[in-house]
């Protein structure tokens, strides 16, 4: 029976996996976190109630805080008024990707489909499918599936090593807290001279980011305390008290492959574009883009060659449009500061290449 494995256990390759459970697709996924995501909270748009009912997941909606209120300050701008965050106009959810991550698990094994907890240590095409080497608890094993896809993130670790680029955008690291929750729905966005803060509730309490330069992000990892006290001068909205640990830092640059599939492989989520979180939609892109993967797939494996082609040009139209919203509010300038002049103005076009 044709086979299909999903590397990667995110958002987007457990959405693959349940398009293809449900298809009757043989598929395995590889799941390096065996289900224990981050406990950050993302922003799921209003609109993504469509994708979620259809991949089962209405659970997971109404365990997550709706978001009842957006405010934003953005120094001689409003991020609301100008209309350049479609997201901050209308309510969502606050997502809990350790919740949503179990949540989808769940719905994948229910539907018949097989997870295995483990990281790539080969990737090998052949001329009659592919030869994977998984490290896994139990020890290495080795699959033989007919098509691949690749949901390994940023990394993008199978596209990259078959022919696609990996473009990217400007230098943006994010470092994030995990807080308590303070009981209101309510989602925070605000510029300061040296990057901008986002704050989104989630059922485990409040993620908390602040979006800068590379070297400034991994300046403030490495004494997080003293910057957070003189950062909360510079905030007006998202109290800073509250906040105590060591920070994760998140890559957070916009990202696109040059090519997204081929033959017996395609990529999706964040190793096919990833968006700067100004935008709000990557948890809804990993999501949707996840699913019709996972659905070109089954396509392809059911004898429609071209299906992976065709996705792969749908996304590519998706990434192109998404990364348009993240400049009109860089563009806005609130502050006349190196950070804000060197902000994303385009689409990623810096070329990266796999190291050897």
């Amino acid at each position: 029976m044709p086979s299909v494995v999903i590397a990667g256990g995110g958002p987007a390759g457990l959405a693959a996996a349940i398009a293809l459970a449900e298809r009757g697709i043989a598929a395995t996924l590889i799941d390096p976190a065996g289900g224990e995501a981050d406990q950050r909270g993302e922003l799921l748009p209003a609109g993504a109630s469509a994708i979620m009912e259809r991949l089962g997941l209405r659970r997971s909606l109404k365990s997550a805080p709706r978001i009842d209120r957006v405010v934003s300050h953005w120094g001689t701008a409003d991020l609301q008024a100008h209309g350049a965050h479609p997201s901050l106009g209308a309510h969502g959810w606050g997502m809990s990707r350790q919740a949503l991550s179990l949540d989808m698990l769940h719905r994948v094994r229910a539907l018949g489909g097989q997870v295995l907890r483990g990281r790539l240590t080969k990737v090998l095409r052949m001329d009659t499918g592919w030869d994977l080497g998984i490290d896994s608890p139990s020890g290495e094993t080795t699959l033989h599936p007919d098509f691949v896809i690749d949901a390994t993130g940023r990394p993008a670790q199978i596209a990259r090593r078959h022919g696609a680029l990996l473009l990217t955008g400007s230098d943006l690291l994010g470092v994030v807290w995990q807080t308590p929750g303070d009981g209101h729905a309510t989602m925070m966005a605000e510029a300061t001279p040296l990057g901008w803060w986002y704050a989104v509730p989630h059922r485990y309490g409040r993620t908390v980011g602040f979006m800068t330069t590379a070297i400034r992000a991994r300046t403030i990892a490495q004494d997080s305390a003293t910057f957070l006290r003189k950062a909360q001068s510079e905030t007006q909205l998202i109290s800073l008290s509250a906040m105590h640990g060591p920070p994760r830092l998140m890559d957070s640059r916009s990202t696109v492959l040059s090519q997204m599939s081929g033959q017996d492989w395609m990529a999706t989520g964040d190793a096919a574009a990833a968006f700067d979180p100004i935008a709000s939609q990557g948890l809804f892109n990993a999501l949707s883009g996840g699913f019709f993967a996972g659905q070109a797939a089954a396509d392809a494996m059911q004898g429609d060659k071209d299906a992976p082609h065709v996705y792969a040009a749908l996304a590519a139209r998706t990434a192109e449009r998404t990364h348009q919203l993240s400049p009109l509010q860089y563009a806005a300038r609130p502050y006349d500061t190196p950070f804000w002049r060197g902000a994303p103005v385009g689409q990623p076009q810096e070329t990266q290449k796999i190291p050897a």
